[in-house]
């Protein structure tokens, strides 16, 4: 099997040839792994230890070419996204609004600030490769909020302006639709997987009550993933915090895989998550990457690998990966030892 064709095998619940492997990597990791495996590039190091699930900011991921106004640039040379974030908070684009009527002071984001031409070209190379193709995103959560408004603002604005909570998140809705309208009809069928991530909560409990969730962001998301549906594809959702209270919900308004079920955030009991939504949910991730991986030792490592695998692979609907991102902090046997495990005891 090609890695598109085992992963697309697990996302439809079917056991493929052995558990796809994701890889999350962050800082200089993937060149000390290059090195270490004398490979001149990622697409060699994945051959090389077996790696399926690339990321989806990198090598399966197409994005719209941006032709809009020139993002602005913060006093200290820190450049802006097409909105005005800088992912720091310290610039929040609508972090001066007070009412429904202040919005339109903003300068909202066009879908006509992006070409698409070579979207469909882009997906088909990387078709090629035997990889999945992935496209769009998401939007609509908490994390893009904090970003736009300020965490604490953020966290206040229903409680205290519900009004203008919902102003503002139509708002976004309305851009997130149009802008994956257009991105994924431009691949004319060729993208696999759509992407969503957001930060729901942190490792105890979720940012907001269940119900703040369900009345302001829900809606949009679900908006937002109609149009992802309507194009036959798969929706991947990434939340390393604490989401276990909605869930149900984010199945409910189409989410298919969930990445990366780390288990020791509030609510994941990992067997049970398999036990009570495998079904219908398939699920990436799961390997303690904060302490066992990074902290313990090969054996420790390998045994934590098949615990996982035990859990989470009989059925499919399993990508074996790290409960959160890989860091250069982590000893390079450790890495080798997860990636050999998974290969060695993943065959179905």
């Amino acid at each position: 099997m090609t890695s598109r064709e085992r992963i697309l095998t697990t996302l439809a619940h079917r056991e493929p040839d052995r558990v796809p492997i994701g890889f999350e990597a962050h800082g200089d990791l993937a060149q000390m792994l290059m090195d270490h495996f004398g490979v001149e590039d990622r697409l060699g190091l994945f051959r090389a230890i077996g790696i399926d699930g690339f990321s989806v900011n990198v090598e399966s991921y197409v994005f719209p070419t941006y032709v809009g106004p020139e993002p602005s640039t913060l006093a200290d040379g820190t450049k802006c996204d097409f909105w005005g974030i800088d992912f720091h908070q310290r610039n929040l684009p609508l972090g001066f609004a007070q009412t429904a009527a202040d919005l339109d002071r903003y300068r909202w984001p066009s879908a006509d600030w992006f070409t698409y031409d070579d979207v469909k070209e882009r997906c088909l190379r990387i078709k090629e490769l035997g990889i999945p193709t992935v496209g769009g995103e998401g939007g609509c959560g908490i994390y893009h909020t904090i970003n736009m408004r300020g965490y604490a603002q953020t966290m206040m604005d229903p409680l205290v302006n519900p009004a203008l909570t919902h102003a503002y998140m139509e708002r976004m809705g309305d851009f997130f639709v149009d802008w994956n309208e257009r991105w994924l009809s431009a691949a004319e069928g060729e993208f696999d997987i759509f992407r969503c991530g957001d930060e729901v909560g942190g490792n105890d409990r979720m940012h907001c009550a269940p119900e703040i969730w369900c009345e302001f962001h829900k809606p949009q998301l679900r908006r937002v993933f109609a149009v992802a549906k309507k194009h036959g594809l798969k929706i991947w959702f990434h939340c390393c915090g604490c989401c276990r209270p909605v869930l149900e919900d984010l199945i409910e308004i189409g989410v298919d895989l969930w990445d990366s079920v780390p288990g020791y955030v509030a609510g994941n009991d990992q067997a049970a998550l398999k036990r009570e939504l495998g079904d219908r949910l398939a699920f990436i991730g799961g390997v303690n990457t904060l302490t066992v991986v990074r902290s313990g030792t090969p054996l420790q490592v390998r045994e934590e690998v098949r615990r996982c695998l035990d859990i989470f692979a009989p059925g499919g609907g399993y990508i074996l990966g790290g409960g959160h991102g890989l860091f250069d902090d982590t000893p390079i046997e450790n890495v080798v030892a997860m990636f050999e495990s998974a290969l060695r005891y993943g065959a179905y």
